[in-house]
């Protein structure tokens, strides 16, 4: 179970969008969804799902716009939406609950919920979707509406070349110089995102190319 938890959570990360930030020698990464909500939506799932519907699974999809995580099991019938949403919580699973609790997965009871909401509402999303649909919930986190043009690189406007910007700058202030290869590694990028990063920088005559073909590097440009 805890297998699970963790494969389907790299599996999250593996198709979310990242964010690098150079914090003196290492690399920061911001997922677009905070991490700590992903998880609280798992472990939610885990622990509340109702076991006695067999044949039923939890579902994970990752959309354009929403991760989406459907649990089999209505909300307890003792209590309602409101309650659920208000932090009010009855547990289904007493034995999950508890293995759960004592390595640390679970930290109070009743708080998973407020937590999930505020998380993403800190990290700039809108407000999670939770909400009893049939014999299931449905929990959705939406995504950050990314403004992505045809070559795969940010605009300016989801504050992402900021961040690129930031990174190659601070690159090159240590290391006299960047590369094509250099950059993919840093940010873990492809080529052809790699050159539309550059070119949008020397664009903006914060970097020159110096060298040709594959001795071609990247210098901070000149005042």
């Amino acid at each position: 179970m805890f297998y699970q938890l963790e494969e389907v959570k790299k599996f999250i990360k593996n198709h979310l969008n990242v964010r690098g930030e150079i914090k003196g020698l290492q690399r920061t990464d911001t997922y677009e969804i905070p991490l700590d909500a992903i998880r609280e939506v798992l472990v939610n799932a885990i622990v509340h799902r109702d076991y006695t519907n067999i044949g039923r699974d939890i579902k994970v999809g990752i959309y354009d716009d929403i991760l989406n995580v459907v649990s089999p099991g209505g909300f307890p019938n003792s209590v309602s939406e409101k309650d659920i949403l208000e932090g009010r919580s009855e547990i289904r699973n007493r034995v999950v609950a508890r293995v759960f609790k004592e390595l640390g997965y679970i930290e109070q009871w009743g708080s998973g919920i407020k937590r999930i909401k505020s998380s993403c509402i800190k990290h700039g999303l809108k407000e999670p979707s939770i909400r009893e649909t049939g014999d299931f919930v449905d929990v959705e986190i939406f995504r950050i509406d990314e403004k992505v043009e045809n070559d795969g690189l940010a605009t300016e406007n989801d504050g992402l070349i900021l961040d690129y910007k930031k990174i190659v700058l601070n690159y090159i202030e240590k290391n006299k110089k960047i590369n094509t290869k250099e950059l993919k590694q840093l940010l873990n990028i492809k080529d052809t995102k790699a050159k539309s990063i550059f070119k949008e920088l020397m664009n903006k005559n914060l970097i020159e190319r110096k060298g040709k073909g594959r001795s071609t590097y990247y210098v901070i440009r000149k005042k």
